[in-house]
């Protein structure tokens, strides 16, 4: 849907993709985000810009959804919040099934159709192609996370640069306020997230590691260390960003 306008909107643009990761907190690559032509936000991103502007940037011009307006998903997509914001585009993925081995050609079923037409009248709209996200999930054997199916979605078209950031595989914790209003925590959701079956974090790390020399491909100094540790151990990660800490 959209798809030849989707392209000719990212067409030869730098394009930063900014993750939910806690780690952000202690960098400041809110520069590093403004200075690209397109920024990218996921499911309830929007909300932590706020109070975080020196470490996320400020500006929103696509949101990734996945259409679920639970705090523990996609969060309420406030029309009016977005307008603020002056987002120009909306981005979901297609259905699928539990384990990602089955894909359907609509949103998910729990999605409030009068807000999809709603966003629609509002907003540029675009689905990821259900074929990418069928060999994705069939390359990773599992459900992609919405921000990682992102990631390919955007790297099928014509852009110039995908600077990628806040991504952890939660190896850390949500930035503080992103799962506000979820009967678990920041932390304690993560630390489910890291050992969810359906989103197999393992697999999505592997498969991202096998494709970091896409030329396309730029990530920020945390994920770029990940992307270089042997195993994704949670308790690596404290000592890592100790490390980068005394280096950036």
């Amino acid at each position: 849907m959209n798809k030849s306008k989707f392209n000719s909107f990212l067409k030869n643009k730098t394009v930063a993709l900014v993750g939910p990761a806690n780690y952000l907190s202690q960098f400041k690559f809110g520069k590093e985000i403004n200075s690209k032509d397109i920024v990218v936000r996921i499911n309830r991103g929007i909300e932590l810009i706020k109070n975080n502007e020196i470490h996320l940037g400020n500006r929103t011009d696509v949101l990734y959804n996945c259409m679920v307006e639970h705090p523990d998903n996609g969060g309420v997509i406030d029309i009016n919040e977005l307008l603020k914001n002056k987002v120009k585009w909306i981005c979901t993925v297609p259905h699928s099934s539990f384990d990602g081995s089955k894909i359907y050609p609509f949103v998910h079923p729990k999605a409030n159709l009068i807000k999809l037409i709603k966003l629609n009248l509002k907003f540029n709209f675009h689905i990821c192609d259900s074929k990418l996200l069928k060999n994705l999930n069939k390359n990773l054997s599992c459900r992609a996370n919405t921000g990682f199916a992102a990631i390919f979605d955007l790297l099928q078209h014509d852009l110039k640069e995908l600077y990628i950031t806040g991504f952890s595989f939660y190896l850390d914790s949500f930035l503080k306020g992103y799962k506000k209003g979820c009967n678990r925590d920041e932390e304690n959701f993560s630390l489910d997230c890291f050992k969810s079956v359906r989103h197999n974090q393992q697999e999505q790390w592997q498969y991202l590691k096998e494709s970091k020399n896409n030329r396309k491909l730029n990530f920020d100094p945390v994920l770029s260390e990940i992307l270089e540790m042997d195993t994704l151990d949670r308790n690596l990660f404290n000592p890592l960003i100790e490390k980068l800490k005394r280096k950036i």
